[in-house]
């Protein structure tokens, strides 16, 4: 046990000497938690060497607080009391109090963000001092607050924001629910998507995204989901995407598509990027129709202006994609519905398909106990850490769960996927990684791959 404690000493103290050396080495300066102006660096993807470095931190660092605490301390404040949290930020959220102290860097006495935001002060101080023990806010006297590194991400401007609404909403209030599914006859062993926590919740008979759009009074959190997507991609490094795959090889007017692709946002990150691309974005009308009329025209002008984007709206269960593309591209899509929707997705694309085209599903592959020859081709954290580096990639299992509670979907493991790919008449090429998620890439065929 000595030794496993100082291996995580070690791997702490490396990570994050990493970490600094990779701050300084570009622009001088590690960052303070009390900076409300974003470092520059925040903006860019992350480098392999500094992902692995935070990743590897964060593991080495729950798993040795895990093994030198006592248990119940753990369990009471790791697993019962953060239960809060989430009710805690939804106050922050929809007070807009990141806004707010936005005009007071030095701070504002929370009497006075009270009346703004029309809260009891005494209470809203409770509230906030729970965040700021997080570093979400800081406390810089009694009673008076200040935004940090963390809030500032909370702006009602950035895309979090709407994603931190629907978190701590949608997400927060099915999950109470999810113990009483499970224990359902008929719903726990369901994958029915009208057979989820949210629907215990909601008491209404549709599936999450159906209801959003059938709903007049829920179209908003359709709208809200579809910008929190932004963030969530800008979080999880999503755009890695552009740069780790081949799309530079592809010849010149090759065409994508973005099968389900919101309102574009890895489109729009494509279209920058490589701009010798053609590119076809397909998803439910209301998505299309966003995207054509408000998102593009502010984030990627230049993609409409010089013809390069397609807007088709679809409904992948009842027609195949625009055909002959080069590649399809599919992000976060197989993971909100049952492997019998996933085949019919897929057969679909199948359909579509030239000969020579792509497959890439985007989506975190989860990492298991046992090492598999499919799971030999993902990447190991370092020994004592569990192989899967544990806190430092807990993101895909929260989703994964969070799947779960909304849609009654759910992330897949590498051997999901590649069964899911054959019974669809496709064929596994390889695995990527693109930053915390990974790439399974498919072909049509024996012949064609």
């Amino acid at each position: 046990m000595v030794d496993e404690i100082s291996a995580l000493l070690s791997l702490i103290n490396t990570s994050a000497r990493s970490l600094e050396r990779g701050y300084t080495d570009e622009r001088g300066r590690v960052p303070s938690l009390d900076d409300t102006e974003p470092h520059p660096l925040d903006g860019q993807i992350s480098s392999p060497e500094m992902r692995e470095a935070v990743q590897v931190l964060e593991g080495a660092c729950a798993q040795l607080c895990a093994t030198l605490a006592r248990p119940n301390h753990t369990v009471l404040n790791k697993f019962f009391m953060t239960a809060l949290e989430p009710s805690c930020l939804r106050v922050a959220l929809n007070c807009k109090i990141p806004d707010i102290l936005q005009h007071k860097p030095a701070g504002m006495h929370v009497a006075d963000i009270g009346k703004i935001c029309g809260v009891d002060a005494p209470k809203l101080a409770r509230i906030l001092r729970l965040l700021s023990a997080k570093h979400c806010f800081q406390e810089v006297e009694r009673d008076v607050f200040a935004n940090t590194r963390l809030s500032v991400q909370l702006l009602s401007a950035n895309p979090l924001y709407s994603l931190g609404l629907h978190m701590t909403e949608d997400t927060t209030q099915g999950a109470t629910q999810l113990a009483e599914t499970l224990a359902d006859a008929e719903w726990g062993p369901s994958t029915d998507p009208a057979h989820s926590a949210f629907n215990k919740v909601t008491n209404q008979p549709l599936p999450m995204f159906d209801f959003w759009a059938q709903d007049p009074e829920m179209q908003s959190h359709g709208t809200r989901f579809g910008i929190g997507m932004l963030g969530w991609g800008t979080a999880v490094e999503a755009e890695a995407v552009v740069r780790a795959y081949p799309w530079h090889a592809l010849p010149r007017g090759a065409t994508v598509c973005d099968l389900g692709g919101g309102v574009g946002a890895m489109a729009i990150a494509l279209a920058r990027a490589h701009p010798h691309l053609r590119l076809k974005l397909q998803d439910l009308p209301a998505r299309m129709a966003q995207a054509r009329a408000v998102v593009w025209p502010a984030e990627c002008p230049a993609a409409l202006a010089e013809d390069r984007i397609e807007f088709k709206a679809i409904d992948f269960f009842a027609e195949a994609p625009i055909a002959g593309c080069d590649v399809y591209y599919l992000k976060n899509i197989l993971h909100a519905f049952p492997a019998a929707e996933c085949r019919t997705i897929l057969k679909g694309v199948r359909q579509a398909m030239k000969p020579g085209s792509r497959v890439l599903i985007h989506e975190y592959t989860l990492q298991t106990a046992g090492r598999s020859a499919l799971q030999q081709q993902l990447t190991h954290a370092p020994a004592p850490l569990l192989g899967n580096y544990g806190a430092g990639r807990i993101r895909q299992y929260h989703l994964d769960v969070s799947l779960m509670v909304l849609v009654n979907g759910g992330e897949r493991t590498l051997e999901e996927y590649v069964q899911l790919a054959e019974e669809a008449g496709l064929r596994f090429v390889r695995v990527w990684e693109f930053g915390d998620m990974n790439g399974v890439e498919l072909c049509a065929g024996e012949g064609e791959c």
